[in-house]
């Protein structure tokens, strides 16, 4: 009986080693996963991108705007704007007015002058070139460029 009691305890303590090696135990620090922090997003500077293009695309306007009767005038205020219009997205994209107070006040100045341009049918129309015609405006655009430009420096530094 005494061999089979001893028999029995080895056996058993086999077992519970055999159990102890095959179980898996929890560990007692469970690893934490972490998310991973987040870039900030980096202001996208829109002086830089758009002062050139607005240089680029008002090459030559005043002189063209001289007569805001002609095409030329006419295809550089609406080069200008649409480059003006894509400004304006960025803009709403990255703060807004209250990020670009300036620049925003200045889209909308030339966009008025665009708009006064349409209203009195000044492409085409003689009478636009006159000195005292409604169609002078067109500066507010293409001398805008320049303006809108500084405006964008400012905006951004502040």
């Amino acid at each position: 009986m005494y061999r089979a009691l001893s028999a029995l305890a080895t056996a058993l303590l086999l077992a519970g080693a055999a159990t102890a090696c095959t179980e898996e135990r929890p560990d007692p620090k469970p690893t934490k996963k972490t998310a991973a922090p987040k870039k900030a997003q980096a202001k996208k500077n829109l002086a830089d991108t758009y002062t050139d293009k607005l240089n680029a695309v008002s090459e030559g306007s005043t002189a063209h705007c001289a007569s805001p009767s002609s095409i030329a005038c006419s295809d550089d205020i609406g080069a200008i704007m649409t480059v003006v219009q894509d400004l304006q997205k960025d803009i709403d994209a990255n703060g807004g007015a209250s990020a670009y107070p300036k620049s925003t006040q200045q889209v909308a100045k030339m966009r008025a002058a665009q708009q006064e341009y349409e209203d009195n049918n000044c492409e085409g129309d003689p009478s636009a070139d006159d000195p005292n015609s409604d169609c002078w405006g067109t500066m507010a655009i293409t001398v805008g460029t320049t303006t809108l430009g500084m405006a964008l420096t400012t905006d951004e530094l502040s």
